[in-house]
């Protein structure tokens, strides 16, 4: 009996004693969050620049956050949300810093983080502080304390966006009509001292069969003979124009068996004998190598009338009789018509049936695939004909205009995930433009389009790659005025100047060297600038606001009043752009302001 009541009164004991201790452990543990809740109110939190600058297409900044030694705890975890806080409940999750072992350092003996933050701008961000919300964690049980908001930043300064920026990405020149309603051109090709024409000529016999039967009222035919300069050398001098007779009466005897039409035929013959200047050309693109090449060059550009002598003494003699002496033996016929030129309409109709995988794509040559893409406004169809001209031919043209297209579709679509997709896609294409044919061009487009993706260090890789492979002036302009408008948009105001130097004197350039000297507040130079831009371009309004905006910021308000109202009277939306425009805060109220947005 007396051992049953002891047991009793043990578990008795037990359960207040295990009571005791849970009921105690709560109650620690919320003193502790709250002593160290009091501490978190002592945390320092810097942001620079403060207020925040919109950029680009990004709101960059630096956070630096200290917090007090004895926060740091074994136990507890001290967590800190920063967002951004716009509109109408609108919030923007930047970053969460957590001060865990290894992602701080200390500096002044506080636990200190530093980190450079971003988040996407928009326009109705411009209204909108910056928030910071710490977080007190208990490891032991998962309790969190959470501390009150608090504000270390308000609105965005959005004066850097006022850069100017081109990004211009063209088609390729599309000289597909110009080549196809041009001229025909069809060669033979001849065996050393050969002139007759024969079965080994292959389907360039055929094709002539097929000029024979056109049903036209006349044609006009240009015969040319050439010949190489051993045929010369071996005093075969007439070998050429046998050729181009061998071939004019050929045509014309098929002309008088196949026709029925009784057209016309004017026949100028031309015998070039031996062609120097196609030799030139022939050996410059050989694979000789180049001290072999120089020597055969200057013996063609030499006065010596033995030239053919003087080549057989070179080291190259063999190779030019190999590879490139037979190429000059040869007539060409050249048609002043081309017979295989498609209409539009079918070319456009072929092309859609080949995106369909319809019919097969040897049913239209690569040029004709690429011209159906231009014979379409609509962007969705000249995107299927390019990727069907880059799936059948695979080369650097049709990735390329697939890569513009695709460019052109993200300009004028809204949806940001979208417009990222597609930038995403016109990146994949023109980086394979570019491995077939790196040019200024090319890695232009592919800098551009890095650019409006805002992956600004690819950007300006591409930028610099572009420059290096050198160019036109034009091109070359217009690089280094889009690459200094990126320097401008992550604040490398120096880098822009030296680049814009090289930028041409448009106004574009004008008006990036005027905000570069803006943003680093020589406002002397940024007015020189302004005001040039004004000669260039009567009545612009981005150098009207600028100067409005160097009024604002040197507290010139005579130059303020009469800058904005010129910018305001000249578009109707820097009214609203004003109004929200830090820069002009300090002037809200005053005469100066409010009587240039009286218009």
């Amino acid at each position: 009996m007396k051992l049953k009541q002891d047991m009793q009164l043990y578990k008795y004991n037990y359960l207040y004693l295990l009571t005791y201790t849970l009921i105690s452990s709560l109650f620690c543990s919320g003193c502790t969050l709250s002593r160290m809740a009091n501490l978190a109110r002592k945390q320092e939190i810097t942001i620079q620049p403060n207020p925040l600058y919109a950029s680009g297409q990004q709101v960059e900044f630096d956070l630096k956050a200290q917090i007090p030694s004895k926060l740091y705890h074994d136990k507890q975890l001290y967590k800190l949300d920063v967002y951004y806080e716009y509109g109408t409940y609108e919030r923007e999750d930047v970053a969460t810093l957590n001060f865990n072992f290894g992602e701080f350092i200390y500096e002044d003996k506080k636990p200190t983080i530093i980190r450079h933050l971003a988040f996407p701008y928009a326009p109705e961000k411009d209204k909108g502080r910056l928030m910071v919300q710490g977080l007190i964690v208990d490891k032991r049980n998962d309790n969190i304390k959470v501390m009150q908001p608090m504000e270390v930043a308000t609105g965005l300064i959005t004066t850097p966006l006022l850069v100017t920026r081109n990004n211009k990405t063209d088609y390729l020149p599309d000289n597909f009509t110009e080549i196809a309603d041009g001229p025909a051109v069809v060669p033979f090709y001849f065996g050393k001292e050969d002139s007759k024409p024969s079965k080994s000529l292959g389907s360039s016999l055929v094709i002539l069969d097929k000029y024979a039967l056109d049903n036209i009222k006349s044609q006009q035919i240009i015969v040319e003979g050439s010949q190489s300069p051993d045929e010369e050398a071996e005093g075969v001098a007439s070998v050429a124009d046998k050729r181009a007779r061998a071939i004019e009466a050929f045509y014309l005897q098929r002309v008088k068996t196949l026709d029925y039409n009784n057209k016309k035929i004017r026949v100028q013959r031309k015998v070039l004998k031996t062609n120097w200047n196609l030799l030139l050309q022939k050996v410059k693109a050989s694979a000789l190598p180049q001290a072999e090449i120089q020597q055969v060059i200057n013996i063609i550009n030499s006065n010596q009338e033995e030239k053919e002598k003087a080549l057989q003494q070179t080291a190259a003699y063999e190779y030019l009789q190999q590879y490139i002496y037979p190429a000059l033996r040869f007539t060409k016929v050249v048609f002043n018509y081309n017979r295989d030129r498609k209409a539009d309409y079918e070319i456009y109709v072929l092309a859609k049936k080949i995106a369909e995988e319809k019919i097969e794509a040897s049913m239209l040559t690569e040029d004709e695939l690429q011209y159906a893409a231009t014979l379409t406004p609509l962007l969705a169809e000249k995107r299927k004909l390019y990727e069907a001209a880059v799936k059948t031919t695979d080369k650097w043209p049709a990735y390329y205009n697939l890569g513009t297209v695709y460019i052109e579709m993200a300009r004028k679509e809204y949806r940001a995930p979208a417009k990222q997709a597609l930038l995403a896609r016109a990146i994949h294409n023109l980086t394979f433009a570019g491995f077939r044919n790196p040019t200024a061009e090319v890695y232009y487009s592919l800098a551009s389009a890095y650019h409006l993706r805002s992956d600004k260090l690819e950007a300006l890789q591409y930028y610099d790659y572009a420059i290096k492979l050198g160019g036109s002036k034009e091109i070359l302009h217009r690089i280094f005025a889009d690459k200094a408008a990126l320097e401008i948009e992550i604040g490398q105001y120096d880098d822009a100047i030296k680049s814009l130097r090289y930028a041409g004197d448009s106004y574009q350039t004008t008006i990036n060297l005027g905000l570069s000297y803006l943003l680093k507040d020589n406002y002397e130079g940024a007015e020189e600038y302004y005001k040039k831009a004004l000669k260039q371009k009567p009545g612009g309004v981005l150098a009207h606001y600028s100067l409005a905006l160097i009024g604002a910021r040197t507290g010139n308000e005579q130059q303020l009043e009469e800058q904005l109202r010129l910018a305001v009277r000249a578009d109707g939306s820097y009214m609203e752009r004003a109004i929200n425009d830090l820069e002009f805060a300090p002037y809200k109220g005053k005469p100066s302001f409010e009587d240039a947005l009286s218009r």
